[in-house]
């Protein structure tokens, strides 16, 4: 089983194809399976066994969404080290995984230790939905030089 990821860029002339790449990489995975009802490794020892046509994976009618919080520096040479605090109140709210990319457990604490640090999903009704759930949960989530983009899936909120 495959990702197609197109990382597009759109200009005034329409779209423009910046990389693409075939795998079930972090974000385009993490946006992915938490609508995903059929049961993944069934599906990967079908894809496995060429005998992917046997079985269609079934999805939840939800939207999701993925919002990337990094470290001050990404994605160059990020800050390291910064204790992150949040995550537990963030993590109760309802339709929301965080998805942890560059933490580490220090002496208790969960610390950033990469440049792309949490991926903060989350699932809803409609775009706009699963938007204000991930994004009630980021601004819970908070270490020294962390940010992310304010402006994801703002395309799609009439969808």
């Amino acid at each position: 089983m495959g990702v197609l990821y197109l990382g597009l860029m759109i200009t005034k002339t329409g779209p423009k194809l910046v990389e693409y790449n075939c795998r079930l990489g972090d974000p385009e995975a993490q946006v992915l399976l938490p609508r995903l009802k059929s049961d993944l490794l069934e599906l990967l020892l079908a894809a496995r066994g060429g005998k992917l046509d046997t079985c269609a994976p079934q999805w939840r009618d939800e939207v999701a969404l993925t919002v990337v919080m990094a470290s001050k520096g990404y994605p160059g040479t990020p800050q390291k080290g910064q204790v992150i605090s949040g995550l537990d109140e963030a993590a109760q709210l309802p339709g929301v995984t965080i998805f942890h990319a560059g933490t580490e457990r220090r002496e208790g604490r969960i610390v950033a230790v990469g440049g792309r640090v949490l991926d903060v999903t989350a699932i809803g009704a409609t775009v706009a939905e699963a938007r204000a759930r991930a994004y009630a949960a980021v601004s819970r989530i908070h270490w020294d030089g962390c940010f992310s983009r304010s402006d994801i899936g703002w395309r799609a909120l009439n969808r």
